[in-house]
């Protein structure tokens, strides 16, 4: 029972994850509100509601959590992290859905999962292994399908749309990498509260959002609380507490639905039309992720045995 509760509330995560993408998607093009105001509303607002449940589920600041804010070190790599991490790739994704739409622009971030793959070949000194050559082939087959829909005379997706998907998937790859010594240490929860904080107070500042202003339709209210509260404190709440029943490898495995998830939310809520090559296309990048995920698992539980 605690594996199936656990299971379906990484679904949900996913969902709301998936969900926020489209969200981010009608503001900007249903509403033209700037990305740099929504990316700030994002971040920030839920870096805070992040912290506020980190604060009431310990009652009070713990002695690990005193020493994360306390530590010059620990700052110099929160701020590396909230800039070069979480904010580099919330623009990045923003910019690459507003080219194309939430279901592109989250399968090409995707393939920054790949990209950590090849890192940790490299930083290793090592040959991928067999299933690492696999992913990273159907990775680069289903870019190449999904961009060119299989003829090399024309491009199906914008330059700028695959400019900003690769720097979309370079963002994912140091947001992931970037802060692990710090979440090993002090838990992700506090790390990516204070990354977030720091982040939306980055984007805030640099594109000096206070120039903008939004009018709180109910349609906007509805979306930018899918956006903030649902489709990041809630998603990534949800997710800590599905990695603490089932395990960090399975959840990373249920995470795929998420560009499942805003690829269909896309097309049902802003009319996306994807052609056989896309959604192809967007399969063998997904399954890249799972093959990688599934391996995973596979040596988890060798370790365990």
């Amino acid at each position: 029972m605690r594996n199936a509760v656990g299971y379906i509330v990484t679904i949900v995560a996913a969902l709301c994850w998936g969900a926020s993408g489209v969200s981010a998607d009608y503001l900007m093009t249903g509403h033209g509100i700037e990305l740099t105001l929504i990316s700030f509303c994002r971040m920030f607002t839920a870096g805070v509601l992040t912290i506020a449940s980190a604060l009431a589920r310990s009652r009070g600041i713990t002695p690990a959590h005193r020493e994360l804010v306390t530590s010059a070190r620990n700052w110099r790599t929160l701020v590396v992290y909230a800039l070069f991490g979480l904010a580099a790739c919330q623009i990045s994704y923003m910019e690459v859905i507003r080219a194309s739409n939430a279901g592109t622009g989250t399968v090409l971030q995707y393939l920054g999962l790949i990209l950590i793959v090849v890192w940790v070949c490299l930083s290793h000194r090592r040959w991928p292994r067999a299933a690492e050559v696999v992913a990273i082939v159907l990775a680069l087959s289903g870019t190449f399908l999904l961009s060119t829909h299989g003829s090399l005379d024309t491009l199906a997706l914008t330059p700028v749309t695959l400019a900003w998907g690769a720097v979309a998937a370079l963002t994912l790859a140091t947001y992931t990498l970037l802060p692990a010594r710090l979440i090993a240490a002090y838990g992700a929860e506090l790390v990516v509260g204070y990354g977030l904080i720091i982040a939306g107070a980055g984007v805030g500042l640099v594109g000096r959002v206070w120039r903008y202003s939004i009018t709180w339709t109910p349609d906007v209210v509805l979306a930018m609380t899918i956006t903030v509260v649902l489709g990041t404190a809630v998603a990534f709440t949800a997710y800590l507490w599905g990695v603490d029943r089932i395990g960090p490898v399975r959840a990373s495995l249920v995470g795929c639905v998420e560009p499942i998830a805003a690829t269909g939310f896309s097309a049902l809520i802003m009319g996306s039309s994807y052609t056989g090559a896309d959604i192809v296309g967007m399969a063998l990048i997904i399954g890249a992720v799972v093959t990688i995920s599934l391996v995973d698992l596979i040596r988890a539980r060798r370790v365990t045995q």
